[in-house]
């Protein structure tokens, strides 16, 4: 029995297949240690995985995209959630870190199919405030992997050790692979079948990097991501280090923030049902990211710089990116129907381009006894992403506007 496009059930299953990246990132953190004693190697050569399995993510989007416009979401959904469960039972069973490391590549390729189709999938389904409220969604149930991620992945390496973590995400892909099987009805009514064809695959990258809106958008959703991210990468490093609280209660900061995203997705789903425009949204919550950085930064550079004056802010930001990135996702793949794949792919590497950025950044500024670090590159990229949707997709889009006789 096929799944509704409108049903709750269909809002999960998406979710679920944008949820491997989290899920795979932060079930594995709690195992470096062990993984590193087990398989005698450094955590350098442990911290790769993370690292390999990223950039498979990013790069195989770029492929998947256009597979998908050539032969359809749900074949591209089964390679990839198979490709994702492969390489998990691999890695489960890896014997040397050499292997372990080659195989997280291949399962980062796979989970990319989930996020670049889900995008493709929304596009070819829903148009208007119904794809923003479906993006909405699934961004809510996805948010809730950083949440439970790491407890899961506590709970496995405790009972059965690291080995067991890509055991549980290779069921995960395998259940995965079985209800797009017989759950999911392709979603594309018109089949591009030179879509990766060289000289067609160029003109359609080109015709996505080439459009205003749809570039610029995918800029947003990608500095603003990379603002999020360099709270990922810098929380462990302020929480743990500067400030010296116990890994339960950096457990407990995190979820705080990532409940925060929750709450902004369910919100932006609600008020894009109710027919709050998009421009709106987006206004609103950037100047908020905006201005909630920058307080971080003068807070974090005084001495009132603890726990209690951060973490308020920092839930304050994430908050808003659920409400940034549904809209400016959408805006990114609306004006390209025909080439949705190859948009979602645009969108979501970019989109981890900025993650990796902002991570390397606040890696690279860290001082060792301040939160200065992570703020900044956290304001930095909030404030580009504001000063793009002001200076460049704004006016794209009233341009597109004015010459198509549409209101926006």
């Amino acid at each position: 029995m096929r799944i509704q496009p409108k049903s709750l059930g269909f809002t999960i299953l998406l979710g679920a297949l944008s949820a491997l990246p989290p899920l795979s990132i932060d079930m594995g953190l709690p195992a470096f240690p062990q993984i590193g004693a087990a398989l005698s190697t450094s955590p350098g050569a442990v911290g790769l995985t993370l690292s390999l399995f990223m950039l498979g993510f990013a790069i195989a989007q770029l492929g998947f995209g256009p597979l998908s416009d050539r032969y359809g979401r749900r074949p591209v959904l089964l390679a990839g959630c198979g490709i994702f469960a492969l390489a998990g039972a691999i890695c489960a069973v890896a014997p040397t870190i050499e292997t372990l490391i080659a195989w997280r590549l291949v399962q980062g390729a796979g989970a990319g199919a989930g996020m670049v189709v889900t995008l493709a999938i929304v596009r070819d389904l829903f148009e208007g405030s119904e794809a923003r409220a479906q993006l909405s969604y699934v961004n809510l149930v996805m948010s809730v992997a950083p949440m439970i991620a790491p407890t899961i992945g506590g709970w496995v390496l405790a009972i059965v050790g690291w080995r067991g973590i890509y055991g549980v995400l290779a069921v995960g892909g395998l259940l995965l692979v079985l209800a797009v099987a017989f759950g999911l009805s392709e979603s594309l009514d018109k089949r591009d079948v030179n879509a990766i064809k060289p000289r067609r695959l160029i003109k359609n990258y080109g015709k996505i990097l080439t459009n205003p809106i749809c570039l610029s958008y995918a800029l947003v959703n990608a500095l603003y991501f990379g603002c999020m991210f360099a709270y990922v990468a810098g929380s462990p490093l302020v929480m743990l280090n500067v400030f010296g609280v116990s890994t339960t209660v950096y457990g407990w900061l995190f979820a705080s923030t990532a409940f925060g995203i929750t709450v902004g997705s369910f919100l932006n789903g609600r008020l894009s049902i109710q027919g709050v425009p998009p421009s709106r949204l987006l206004s609103v919550s950037l100047i908020v990211g905006v201005v909630s950085t920058v307080a971080l930064v003068v807070v974090s550079m005084s001495s009132a710089a603890q726990v209690a004056t951060l973490m308020p802010l920092l839930v304050l930001n994430t908050f808003c990116r659920g409400i940034v990135s549904p809209n400016a996702m959408h805006s990114a793949i609306q004006p390209v129907p025909e080439n949705a794949g190859v948009a979602a792919a645009v969108v979501g590497f970019l989109q981890m381009l900025g993650g990796s950025l902002a991570s390397g950044l606040v890696a690279f500024l860290y001082d060792g006894h301040s939160a200065i670090a992570m703020s900044s590159v956290m304001a930095a990229f909030a404030i580009s992403a504001y000063a793009v949707y002001t200076i460049w997709a704004r006016p794209a889009e009233r341009r597109f506007a004015l010459h198509s006789g549409t209101k926006n």
